[in-house]
């Protein structure tokens, strides 16, 4: 499957000219973080909606234990997070603020989280 189609990265070639490309996950989201860190401006709307949607799929595919969250967030950083990139400017751009926002809402929601994977109602 192409994980390409599901964040919206071709709709973001279509605003750029000669962009290659390339079937690799991490290339793809280090385009990704770039693109969407020069339309955010800022605001890291876009870029924590991004690592959400790569966490999420990322509990749905791992192959460790999702009711350890801290290791699974332990997992996500060592083989899918990008921490840093460096922009069209020559600028560093550091994301661990925003992984850290993302861990602790999902930690403070682990049962509706949970519910969302599994597709199940779970009682207390």
């Amino acid at each position: 499957m192409n994980r390409a189609l599901d964040y919206g990265f071709n709709w973001a070639l279509y605003e750029r000219d000669n962009v290659e490309f390339e079937n690799n996950d991490e290339i793809i989201i280090s385009q990704q973080l770039k693109y969407f860190c020069e339309k955010d401006k800022g605001k890291r709307g876009y870029i924590k909606a991004l690592y959400l949607h790569h966490l999420l799929d990322f509990f749905k595919e791992t192959y460790v234990n999702i009711y350890d969250i801290d290791l699974v967030f332990e997992k996500f950083l060592q083989n899918k997070a990008i921490i840093e990139i460096t922009d069209s400017e020559g600028n560093r751009i550091n994301f661990q603020k925003d992984l850290e926002e993302i861990f602790k809402l999902l930690k403070d929601n682990k049962k509706e989280l949970y519910e969302d994977i599994k597709g199940t109602y779970i009682e207390d």
